[in-house]
């Protein structure tokens, strides 16, 4: 196995992780804890100074540079330096109005590009708690012209009396960075001397956990031996008491146990082995005579059953001639009945005819009606088209004189008013009459369409019904000599029927004696199938106890073999 799949890497890996864990979050807890400390050390020393050097300040200067004194501005910034240059750990002291805007600075901020009046970063949240509480306070840090900063503020008051109003605030600045350099400093140191004793208790719990872990690896080489069938492996001897010791007590009373089941199995098989080869020798010979027996009854089963086919088939060919005779002599029966319904049905079908061909008659004299009359009807409506001309006509007229009517209203002017409006609905009154005139038209005109569709409709049924009326009368014709020859074939079927009930008697008679015989046989037949069932079961049984019998010594071969891959004290 490789080591780095071992149970002691893996632990030791495990342990190593939650160690380098904590230590980073020791360091990163030591390392905020000390920059919040340090932020807020700088931040006090920077508000400090600030609110010390306000002191330095003459009120009457101060109040000139908020004005805009160019020369005030100057004595004040040359007062600034003096703090820059006794602290090397500040970057700008400044002075900004409450507005933000610079009232005098440093030369470093001058060399920065910065000079009174402009406008500056600050903190906006801490000044303006500045101003509300009246004492100094710090920024967070923020990013300004090029440096991280941190700005300690401290309030000037007018005339440097408190109990007067803040005029302007005095701002010193540290470059925020330095917090950080510190802060790493103070925490590296530490940090890396921790890391000695996490060497040290990874290298100790490895060697530890090895130690512990050593018996488990003398336990699975025993168990791979076992795998193998080597019973002889010696057991793995360990002293400690916990769970270790336990699994090794186990594996060694396995072992034991295997040892002690294999020999057992192994005398059994070889027992069974003997055992299975005896009983398949006796259940042989046992197999053969039932076999000998088994084949003399088939023999004689075999003869009974041709006798009784023979029974059989002369009893079912009589069965069968009786039923034919039986079967005909009904077939004549139901052929005289038929017969008879036959002739009922062809004199009734003679008079239905008679009465159809009546019935045909009077639809063709009908028939002649209704063409006379669709042809009053064609010409009631060529009278209708007539009418709906002229009325269009007048329509037309109608409609030319509503329109000359309303020139001429027109052309009286006012006094044509009243006119107009009569000659405009007259107008449209006929433009309507035209309308309906000449749906009126088109209704006619396909009304005359179908009208004349019937009639062409009505001309060929009179034909079909002229042709149906001879139809009619052929088939009475014929109706009544199915009627006369009919009556001819019942007399003869009639008198093959009583011939037919003779002989189906004598039939009857035989086929009983047949049939007596035939069950005689089947009994003798049934009983010699019994014997022979009999017997094939008892080959059957002894021939599945001889497959069991085989099928157990191979079991038990195959058993002996595989108890003889082991190897056993």
């Amino acid at each position: 196995m490789k080591f780095k799949n071992s149970l002691t890497f893996q632990l030791g890996t495990i342990i190593a992780g939650i160690l380098v864990v904590m230590i980073l979050i020791t360091s990163v807890a030591t390392y905020n804890t000390a920059y919040d400390k340090l932020y807020e050390a700088a931040g006090v020393e920077a508000y400090g100074c600030a609110n010390i050097t306000t002191g330095l300040i003459e009120p009457s200067e101060l109040v000139k540079a908020i004005a805009g004194d160019d020369e005030a501005q100057a004595n004040i910034g040359e007062q600034l330096n003096w703090t820059t240059a006794h602290k090397d750990i500040f970057e700008n002291q400044y002075i900004m109005d409450l507005q933000g805007n610079l009232v005098a600075v440093d030369d470093h901020l001058k060399e920065q590009g910065f000079k009174p009046g402009d406008a500056f970063e600050y903190d906006k949240e801490a000044v303006s708690m500045l101003l509300e509480m009246g004492h100094p306070t710090y920024s967070d840090a923020y990013e300004f012209a090029g440096i991280k900063r941190l700005s300690g503020y401290a309030p000037i008051y007018e005339n440097h009396d408190t109990s007067k109003d803040i005029i302007a605030i005095s701002v010193i600045d540290f470059n925020a960075e330095i917090v950080t350099e510190r802060t790493w400093g103070v925490v590296s140191d530490g940090i890396l001397l921790s890391l000695i004793p996490m060497i040290l208790a990874a290298i100790v719990t490895a060697f530890l956990i090895r130690r512990k872990t050593k018996p488990i690896t003398q336990l699975i080489a025993q168990a791979k031996e076992i795998t193998e069938g080597n019973l002889t492996v010696e057991p793995t001897k360990v002293k400690s008491k916990d769970e270790i010791g336990d699994l090794a007590n186990t594996v060694n009373t396995m072992t034991s146990n295997l040892q002690n089941m294999i020999a057992t199995m192994s005398a059994t098989s070889h027992q069974i082995t003997e055992n299975a080869n005896e009983t398949a020798s006796s259940l042989t010979e046992i197999n053969d005579s039932m076999q000998v027996v088994t084949n003399n009854i088939d023999e004689v089963s075999s003869a009974m059953t041709d006798g009784m086919h023979h029974a059989d088939n002369a009893s079912n060919t009589l069965s069968l001639l009786a039923g034919d005779l039986q079967s005909m002599k009904k077939k004549a029966d139901i052929t005289v009945e038929n017969s008879n319904k036959t002739m009922q049905v062809a004199s009734e079908g003679e008079q239905r005819a008679k009465e159809i061909r009546l019935d045909m008659e009077k639809i063709r004299n009908g028939s002649k009606d209704v063409s006379n009359t669709i042809q009053q009807l064609v010409n009631s409506a060529a009278k209708i088209q007539d009418i709906t001309s002229t009325i269009s006509g007048i329509a037309s007229q109608t409609n030319l004189l509503a329109l000359n009517a309303s020139i001429e209203a027109a052309r009286a002017g006012e006094h044509g008013k009243g006119f107009a409006v009569v000659a405009e609905e007259v107008r449209k009154l006929a433009e309507q009459s035209n309308t309906e005139v000449n749906e009126v038209e088109k209704l006619v005109k396909d009304i005359m369409i179908r009208i004349g569709d019937v009639l062409v409709s009505s001309q060929e049924n009179e034909k079909y019904i002229e042709k149906g009326s001879q139809t009619v009368q052929l088939t009475t014709d014929a109706l009544h000599n199915i009627y006369s020859a009919v009556s001819e074939t019942v007399k003869e079927i009639t008198n093959i029927s009583h011939l037919l009930s003779t002989e189906t008697a004598k039939s009857d008679e035989i086929v009983h004696r047949i049939q007596e015989l035939t069950q005689a046989i089947h009994e003798i037949e049934n009983t010699m199938n019994n014997i022979a069932a009999a017997s094939e079961e008892s080959t059957a049984s002894i021939h599945e106890i001889s497959n069991r019998s085989i099928q157990s010594t191979k079991m038990a071969e195959e058993l002996e073999k595989f108890v003889q891959t082991f190897k056993v004290k």
